[in-house]
Formats: structure tokens, C-alpha cells, sequence
């Protein structure tokens, strides 16, 4: 590789010196279950297929972002597995060169599909569990069956899509009761149990401050099990991870309210109807789509892909005025 590629492929700076080398992708905003911390309690108005960015706009994007150092992707929704042609837009992306591809699930639809991903040069997943409750589960998700969760997580084991990182959201009065639980499921799998503390991204009026299960509560609970002991991964996110003395898993702690990790945030955000985020709770977005349809260049794009990292914030205001997020009606608009 000779001198000029090697810059070409150093991640972009933003304007507080944060490597942005990572973009979450939202590939639908449809979702086969309707989580009471994810839903509007109206009737959800998806985007329309024309809405939509093709397969070949997300793999063209991805692929000048590339060349500026992009080497992390996560494909999320809505439930991305609803998308046709999943098999080969991970295949189409891999092939750009990403060496850190991961997808994010509910595991209705995992299990079927998950050899077929791996093949095709999907890394890892994250599962969404909330619960091991197989009635709660139900109440959670209004309609889920827990029990095709638990066959998506042998799946992915058996394949290869590993670690397996299952996704949990503690919530006061719902679920916060299993956490013990959840995190005992480290000490004989390698699993990579998060908690991820509840945000305010939700219009149906679920959301407030005392349901919020902070990370020092969480650490104090899971601390019963065992003392904690710091795990460090190459490459920064957001989550601060521990072990369990004598698991063999691990434990992440996402605390976007009570301790933000907006220092070392090195993400973007590409919604389904083809705007790119700087920060989940920003209200600035750039549209792709538009000026990919008209007929921009690639330097086109990748001059808008540049502007929204040097607009990227240095942090959210979550823990100072909750109101910052009060335009997220649903996340599944944006992405997880």
C-alpha cells in the first residue's frame, strides 16, 4: 500500500479531536414488535418504500465514507432482519473493506438467518432482552416470543457470531428485578450482557427520571455477585465494561444519562430515509439521499459526509435538560 492510501484510510478528526471511524446504519424503521420504551403510543406512520435508501445508496455511502478511515458498522432499524436482501447488502459492505461489522436485533428472526449472515461477513450481533420472563416478555414487547429469542442466541453461538452481546434496558417497576439475573448469565457463558440506562426517546409518555435505573445503582446491584473487576477492549465505545471474579463473560455499562460517554464518541448515525446524524439527540441532520438521487458525485457526498463531522457536538445535554431529546418521537425513525 503506498503512502497515499495509507492517509486516505486514517480516520477524520472532528473539531474536538474524536476519531469519527464508526457509523451506525439504520436500514428500516419497521419493527415486528412494538417495546413500551421504544414505541409512540400512536399508530406509527412508516416511511414509504421510495422513503427508503436502496441497498446500492447505503453501499456507495459506505464506501466513501471508507476512504476516510470509516471501519466500524452497525446495522440496526427498526428490526433490520425485515429488510429483503439482508443476506446481500451484508455481503455488499464487507466487501468495501469494514472489519468491524455488527448488527443489532430483537432475535425474532436470528435464528433462520444466522449462518447465512455469517457467510456473507457479519461479525457480531447485539440482542435485545429485557426480560427472561417469558409473560413479561410478552408485556414488553406486546407480542414477542422469548423462546425465538433464546434460539437466535444458540444460533449466533453456534455460527460464529460471537460474542454474543445481549442488550438489556433496566426499567423501575418493569424489569429492574432481573438484573442479578441477567448478569449471572456471565458466569457460564461468554456472553456480553449491557445495561443500557432508559432514555427519554419515546413520545408515549413512559419515560421519566425516577424510572431511570442509573449505572451506580446497576454496579451496586451486580456487585452482589462478586467484585468487579475493570475489562478494557481495543478501541474506545460506550461501553465501560467489567467481569464478574470467576465469569468468563462480561459485563457493559452504557450510562447515556447519569455518566455520558460523549468524550470518546466516535459514531455517526445514516438514518433509513437517508439523513446522517452527528449525535442520537441532535437536532441537525444532512440529507444523502436527496442530493444522491439528483445526481451529486461522490465528492459531493463526500463533502456532506465531512460537513457532518465537523458539526458533530462535544456532548448532549441529557443530564442537564431532558427536554434536548423531546423531537426523538421514536427510535426506531432514527436507528438503535
Amino acid at each position: 500500500m503506498n503512502n497515499s492510501s495509507i492517509k486516505e484510510l486514517l480516520p477524520v478528526k472532528d473539531s474536538f479531536n474524536r476519531r469519527i471511524d464508526y457509523l451506525r446504519i439504520s436500514i428500516t424503521d419497521k419493527c415486528n414488535l412494538k417495546c413500551v420504551y421504544c414505541v409512540s403510543s400512536k399508530e406509527l406512520k412508516y416511511f414509504n418504500n421510495a422513503e427508503i435508501m436502496t441497498d446500492e445508496e447505503i453501499v456507495r455511502f459506505v464506501r466513501i465514507a471508507h476512504k476516510h478511515g470509516l471501519r466500524k458498522v452497525r446495522i440496526t432499524g427498526g428490526e433490520p432482519l425485515l429488510r429483503k436482501n439482508i443476506i446481500s447488502l451484508i455481503s455488499s459492505i464487507k466487501e468495501i473493506g469494514i472489519n468491524n461489522l455488527s448488527l443489532t436485533t430483537n432475535g425474532i428472526m436470528l435464528a433462520e438467518l444466522a449462518g447465512d449472515l455469517k457467510k456473507a461477513g457479519l461479525d457480531r450481533v447485539n440482542i435485545s432482552l429485557d426480560t427472561m420472563n417469558a409473560g413479561r416478555y410478552k408485556e414488553i414487547t406486546k407480542k414477542g416470543d422469548i423462546n425465538r429469542v433464546w434460539e437466535s442466541i444458540k444460533a449466533a453461538e453456534r455460527v460464529g457470531l460471537s460474542p454474543v452481546k445481549i442488550n438489556m434496558v433496566p426499567i423501575r417497576g418493569i424489569n429492574d428485578d432481573e438484573i442479578l439475573s441477567f448478569a449471572s448469565l456471565t458466569f457460564k457463558k461468554d456472553y456480553h450482557i449491557r445495561f443500557i440506562e432508559f432514555m427519554p426517546v419515546t413520545s408515549n409518555g413512559m419515560w421519566r427520571r425516577e424510572k431511570c435505573v442509573s449505572s451506580k445503582e446497576i454496579m451496586g446491584i451486580i456487585s452482589r455477585l462478586g467484585g468487579l473487576e475493570s475489562f478494557k477492549f481495543r478501541g474506545e465505545g460506550p461501553s465501560r465494561n467489567y467481569r464478574i471474579k470467576g465469569a468468563v463473560g462480561v459485563i457493559g455499562i452504557i450510562s447515556p444519562i447519569s455518566d455520558h460517554f460523549c468524550k470518546s464518541c466516535n459514531r455517526l448515525r445514516l438514518t433509513s430515509n437517508g439523513k446522517i446524524r452527528p449525535c442520537l439527540f441532535s437536532k441537525d441532520e444532512v440529507d444523502i439521499k436527496t442530493p444522491m438521487r439528483n445526481g451529486a458525485d461522490d465528492e459531493d457526498i463526500e463533502r456532506l459526509f465531512l460537513y457532518t463531522i465537523s458539526i458533530k457536538p462535544e456532548r448532549h445535554k441529557l443530564d442537564e435538560n431532558i427536554a434536548v431529546a423531546d423531537h426523538i418521537k421514536n427510535m426506531s425513525k432514527i436507528g438503535g
